[in-house]
């Protein structure tokens, strides 16, 4: 008996030095979207970061791959990651360490994606379905979560900016460049432009998005087009 127990607790040392990692481990973010970026030539990077809590303004490109690891594009994921050097000779134009995961700490939606659609403009202000002044259109605005833009027409002249923060709930648009037509009407343009100078947050319920200022007021309601 007393040669069984020694057996298995020689097994058991043996089993778990085997599964302990060798080389140095890490705690990593992986963000939602890949980017795209220049390494050897062009290709798209994952976006990592490494901090404790995570930071949307902390990302950093990753060149290299991550053994094991199957990135779904869409997801925020927690992971864990061994990394080792790699063995001589290693190729100029390769990383010299190694990468592996170890596990999969979370994976989640990212809520930061929903706003990313094309939307038609249905109230802003007292204003109800705003037409363009050309041709009498609907007017529509696309965001991109991913590449972090907005583009829209305002009734007489489009508009092109950046998303400066936008979290899933929080929304901040940076000024947007527009073209500069003068149209005998400025009302609906006016009320567009101050509605995104004023935005702070936002929401999607029943296929509408809801563009509020701090106070929770809606300033610009708008329906999905796709």
């Amino acid at each position: 008996m007393m040669k069984l127990l020694a057996l298995a607790a020689f097994v058991t040392i043996l089993s778990a030095c085997q599964n302990q990692p060798e080389g140095q481990v890490e705690t990593w973010w992986i963000n939602s979207t890949k980017v795209e970026c220049t390494g050897v030539g062009p290709m798209s990077c994952l976006q990592i970061s490494k901090e404790e809590v995570l930071d949307r303004d902390s990302w950093q490109l990753f060149y290299s791959s991550i053994e094991g690891f199957e990135y779904e594009p869409g997801f925020i994921y927690r992971i864990r990651v061994e990394i080792s050097d790699k063995a001589e000779p290693i190729p100029a134009d390769a990383s010299s360490k190694n990468f592996k995961l170890l596990d999969i700490m979370s994976k989640e939606m990212d809520p930061a994606l929903r706003i990313t659609n094309i939307w038609k403009v249905i109230e802003v202000g007292d204003i109800q379905n705003p037409k363009g002044f050309k041709n009498e259109d609907a007017l529509t605005f696309e965001f991109n979560a991913s590449a972090k833009t907005y583009f829209g027409n305002m009734g007489c002249n489009s508009v092109r900016g950046q998303i400066k923060e936008n979290d899933g709930e929080n929304l901040i648009l940076g000024p947007g460049a527009s073209t500069m037509m003068a149209c005998p009407d400025m009302s609906v343009e006016n009320a567009i432009s101050k509605a995104l100078i004023d935005t702070r947050k936002y929401k999607i319920e029943n296929r509408e998005l809801h563009l509020m200022n701090k106070a929770d007021e809606i300033l610009m309601k708008l329906l999905a087009v796709d």
